[in-house]
């Protein structure tokens, strides 16, 4: 598998872009910074390029909460107005301004939840 991708020394990093064939062919050698900072930042930018939006977890028991707010992590909750309060249609634009926000903070050290 080295050889097919042109691994000549390692460490080695590859990547596929989003919505190519990921064909060996495909794989690009990633040439910047190999600190955890500047990888993230290579993983967001690839992540913002592909509008792939940000995983917002629904707290729905303490179990969800436990399992991914952990480590060095800003955990925001949005508390949001209950289904019988409001209509869906209105619940998925509080769920959108959600997603919007998380998106530009992308980089920053926030997890996102509701309920």
């Amino acid at each position: 598998m080295a050889s097919q991708l042109g691994i000549k020394g390692y460490p080695t990093i590859k990547y596929f872009n989003y919505g190519t064939g990921k064909s060996l062919s495909s794989a690009q050698d990633y040439q910047g910074g190999r600190t955890a900072a500047d990888l993230t930042r290579f993983a967001n930018d690839l992540l913002v390029k592909a509008d792939i939006p940000p995983t917002i977890h629904e707290i729905y028991n303490q179990k969800v909460y436990s399992e991914n707010c952990q480590g060095n992590t800003i955990c925001v909750i949005s508390f949001l107005p209950n289904i019988y309060e409001s209509n869906a249609k209105e619940r998925q634009g509080y769920l959108k301004t959600l997603v919007d926000v998380a998106k530009k903070q992308r980089n920053s050290p926030f997890s996102f939840y509701w309920l």
